[in-house]
């Protein structure tokens, strides 16, 4: 459960102390207009996100699904890595755990997506997503529902998957440099504010089959990681 000061429920305080004081809000509290719109436009967002906007998207037929959240006993958790050479740019650790008496199977990339979020005040805001499905309307918010792009017929090259035992763990490291969908990537000028850097980074995986393809323990919840606190950086303008 993120802190106090990150929940969602810190922007949407009772109304009634507010109203008293002639409708002055405090700095962490979003009035109520405002709230609907960004509620509004975080959903069009993660539905863009998770539609696939690609160049080759045209080209294939998707469909926009919700998944329900992972059991507990499914863990995704990442942290921060330090360049290790130059020029390789910050990475991050994976760790996936699977503590249910029974395999589990993952489609590749694992994560499937990367949200961004800037510290302004006493809020954090987001900033940016990228990835390839599992796409969040509020990463922040462990209910927030998640949802996925799904192909509407099989490929015809079987995807790469990644099969974890049961009571078993895989874990592997991530550059930035390498893989570009996990790094911080504003989707516009009005997107990148200057003087932010505090940031903190939510990965999320979710991946479901075409109708007919069936794959064997697939896993068809989704994982969203802790929130991994960014050392202070200056953002690509």
């Amino acid at each position: 459960m993120p802190p106090a000061a990150l929940r969602p429920a810190s922007i949407t305080a009772p109304l009634s102390a507010h109203r008293r004081e002639g409708m002055h809000y405090p700095e962490n509290v979003l009035p109520p207009f405002r709230l609907r719109a960004f509620l509004r436009l975080t959903r069009i967002a993660a539905l863009l996100l998770c539609a696939g906007l690609t160049p080759g998207w045209a080209a294939t037929r998707r469909a926009v699904d919700t998944v329900p959240q992972c059991p507990p006993q499914i863990k995704l958790t990442a942290s921060y890595l330090a360049p290790e050479k130059p020029g390789q740019g910050p990475g991050f650790y994976f760790q996936l755990e699977n503590r249910t008496p029974h395999p589990v199977t993952l489609v590749a990339p694992l994560p499937s997506s990367a949200h961004w979020y800037a510290h302004v005040g006493r809020l954090w805001l987001w900033r940016a997503s990228a990835g390839r499905g599992g796409s969040l309307v509020n990463a922040l918010s462990s209910r927030s529902p998640m949802f996925v792009d799904r192909a509407l017929r099989p490929s015809s090259k079987p995807p790469h998957t990644i099969t974890i035992p049961a009571h078993g763990q895989h874990t592997w490291a991530a550059w930035t440099s390498e893989d570009p969908a996990i790094a911080y990537q504003p989707g516009c000028a009005q997107c990148n504010y200057p003087g932010e850097h505090e940031f903190r980074a939510v990965f999320a995986y979710a991946w479901l089959p075409a109708p007919g393809e069936h794959i064997p323990h697939l896993l068809t919840c989704g994982l969203r990681s802790n929130q991994v606190i960014m050392p202070p950086f200056d953002p690509p303008h």
